[in-house]
């Protein structure tokens, strides 16, 4: 009996213990999956570049210290809103004074060869089928300020934006920790920054947000933009990772 029931497997147990009211143990949660990952850009696969976006050394580059300037770069997998997800990634903006426009982390559906204008567009402006999250270090008329972050949808970049709060901290010149948290089940965004070399992670934004909706409720590419106009900088990401849930 011991030697049979030792060759017994899960299925046949299972199918055993059905006709007794016993249970089998549930299985476990998987947990988080991760399904972007880049520790670094170097020999990078996977990615779609735009514009004036590129891989220097080993960081993807959106754009150099030049005017007029649009950058994208956007991975394979697509992600669906109805599970949530993370984002982290080091972003870095540097130059000289009189810098601009900033960055965004963007979910879209409009395809991977996509883009937005220069300047104050960051590179996302006028991609309807979109949510941006973006890093702003220019005040053009509608921003709050010349360091800001701010949710936007259908690619509005030139209207005033509902989901907006100043920087807790100084995002040009400085490498800064960004991670962004999907909640689906509560229909959640969350926004937090830090320094580089901090431990001290900030709370900007903890908003109520219907995602599904803005992306017109279908799976979506992730990715990155950035813009620069008559003023400047080198706007750079490392580090990026994305994992669902």
């Amino acid at each position: 009996m011991r030697k049979r029931w030792a060759h017994l497997t899960a299925a046949t147990l299972a199918a055993a213990l059905a006709g007794t009211g016993l249970s089998t143990p549930a299985l476990a949660n998987p947990g988080p999956k991760k399904v972007i990952s880049y520790a670094g850009f170097t020999g990078a696969t996977g990615l779609h570049l735009v514009g004036s976006a590129g891989i220097h050394g080993d960081s993807l580059r959106l754009t150099s210290d030049t005017k007029r300037l649009a950058g994208a770069a956007w991975a394979r997998p697509k992600i669906n809103a109805k599970q949530s997800f993370e984002t982290a990634f080091d972003l870095e903006m540097t130059g000289e004074v009189g810098h601009a426009d900033g960055v965004a982390f963007v979910l879209q559906n409009d395809g991977r060869a996509e883009m937005g204008g220069y300047g104050g567009s960051i590179g996302y402006g006028g991609m309807t089928h979109s949510v941006a999250i973006e890093f702003d270090t220019f005040k053009n008329p509608e921003d709050v300020d010349n360091n800001h972050i701010a949710v936007v949808t259908g690619g509005a970049s030139d209207a005033a934006q509902p989901i907006v709060a100043p920087s807790p901290i100084m995002m040009f010149g400085q490498a800064i920790r960004v991670r962004i948290t999907w909640l689906a089940d509560t229909r959640t965004l969350k926004v937090r920054v830090k320094a580089a070399g901090s431990d001290q992670e900030i709370k900007v934004l903890d908003r109520k947000f219907d995602l599904r909706q803005a992306l017109g409720w279908t799976k979506a590419f992730a990715g990155f933009t950035g813009g620069t106009g008559e003023d400047v900088s080198v706007q750079e990401i490392n580090n990026w990772s994305v994992k669902v849930w």
